[in-house]
């Protein structure tokens, strides 16, 4: 089923070329495949993995065969299709011509670079790349992607410029290093390795890289060594790949004290990896501190403004502007105060977790799941590429509310059925509670049946 759903997409996606309008798009078809196609991997792909956790050893090795394959092979389906209502990746493939041709991406916006023969970063803009320019979203603004991230797309780059092939080829290497330390992480947690399939056929996933093109896979690999790290004792080491991580993406600083939490009672080592990680976080900072970040920054615009397919954030705005106008405040402030709410929200979620000391790494893993959820679900922005972030830790808590996101993100793809209509407020204001309801209810629902479960008799 998850090699249809790949070869099925890969055989629309023509249809989805920058040169047709977008009106005349398969919007709907696509969306509804989507979600159909996350119904059966939420509903099925569980009780099939637990099935077969009493298979002999050559039987399991087998079924890990089919997984690694078959997730394999709808990968690779999918690297020749046209990317689906997607335009992330001219920026990537942008930001790495400069990156790899030894500039400063944080510096200039696309916008204003003058198409010739020599530009201001000092790459030549060729045809190939003058097409890109005009299809990078917010060209108005410097680029937003991290130092770690940068490299990935230099890579890219220097692989073959300009070519989504080639960035693609990337996202691959990552992604086999990612179910790489994900097996080596069920082994450590004592769990079988089968519930890898739990990221591995995430349709959501395959898509969002291999159609999608999108970057958030650069985030794992790091990130899954640092927990690795972790649960062996390396601190230090674990410490240094966590600050790559969030060198890639920045949300991974949430981890810290969940994986330092082991070294509150060594006072030395615990100083050591906080100052590894704090150096290493200052020198991927610095290209973008260098810069500035005033309001052409990307930095600047991602936390200030950003929002979409967010049913939570705009209401918590609504209800915190009269609040603010009874103070004498701006209602204008509204949405920062959300953000700052929310952000305040994770940050103290990401506490509470790591206080209680961790056992053992399948404990580690176990709470590592419910942060990166917490961040997922409080975001402004919740683009279904996010759930790349969560997927891994699925194997660990398969969660029925976390696994239902499969089937639920990908109706935001209806958005771009509506806007050419005219109609984006329908989407706004009544399509994005479908999305995003059904999964808190069903995550209420888990949390009562764990607190009637605990509760004293």
């Amino acid at each position: 089923m998850i090699v249809l759903a790949a070869v099925l997409l890969a055989w629309i996606s023509p249809r989805f070329d920058d040169a047709i309008p977008l009106s005349d798009r398969p919007v709907l078809p696509v969306a509804f495949g989507m979600v159909m196609a996350g119904i059966a991997y939420g509903l099925a792909l569980p009780s099939l993995i637990r099935g077969s956790l009493d298979l002999d050893h050559r039987r399991s090795r087998s079924a890990l065969a089919i997984v690694l394959g078959a997730g394999l092979l709808a990968r690779l389906v999918l690297f020749p299709s046209t990317p689906v209502l997607e335009d992330d990746f001219y920026r990537y493939l942008w930001d790495g011509a400069v990156t790899a041709a030894g500039g400063n991406p944080y510096a200039v916006a696309p916008a204003d670079i003058a198409i010739g023969p020599n530009d201001r970063l000092g790459i030549v803009v060729g045809p190939d790349a003058s097409r890109l320019l005009e299809r990078i979203g917010h060209a108005e603004l410097r680029s937003i992607y991290p130092p770690a991230a940068q490299a990935a797309f230099a890579l890219a780059h220097l692989i073959e410029p300009w070519s989504l092939t080639a960035w693609r080829a990337v996202i691959l290497l990552c992604d086999l290093a990612t179910i790489g330390l994900l097996l080596a992480l069920l082994d450590r947690a004592g769990r079988s390795r089968l519930w890898a399939a739990l990221y591995w056929w995430n349709p959501v996933v395959i898509a969002a890289l291999y159609n999608g093109a999108h970057m958030d896979i650069v985030v794992l690999p790091p990130l899954l060594l640092a927990l690795l790290l972790a649960t062996g004792g390396a601190s230090v080491a674990s410490a240094a790949s966590l600050a790559v991580a969030a060198g890639a993406k920045v949300w991974p600083i949430l981890l810290l004290p969940l994986v330092l939490r082991p070294l509150t009672a060594d006072p030395r080592r615990l100083a050591a990896a906080l100052s590894v990680f704090t150096a290493v976080i200052l020198i991927m900072a610095a290209p973008v501190a260098l810069a500035g970040l005033d309001e052409t920054s990307g930095f600047t615009a991602y936390a200030q403004t950003w929002q979409r397919n967010s049913a939570l954030y705009p209401a918590l705005a609504w209800l915190i502007a009269p609040l603010l106008d009874g103070f004498g405040w701006s209602p204008d402030f509204a949405g920062l105060a959300a953000r700052g709410a929310m952000a305040v929200a994770c940050a103290a979620f990401a506490v509470a977790v790591s206080l209680r000391p961790v056992a053992d790494a399948g404990d580690l893993m176990r709470r590592t799941g419910p942060i990166v959820a917490a961040l997922l679900l409080l975001a402004p922005a919740q683009y279904p590429w996010y759930l790349i972030w969560l997927a891994p830790f699925l194997a660990f808590r398969p969660s029925p509310g976390l696994l239902l996101l499969a089937a639920t993100l990908p109706v935001y793809f209806t958005a771009f059925y509506f806007l050419p209509r005219g109609q984006i407020g329908v989407f706004d204001h009544v399509v994005v509670w479908f999305i995003w309801v059904p999964v808190w209810a069903l995550l209420a629902r888990e949390a009562l049946d764990g607190w009637r479960r605990t509760r004293p008799r």
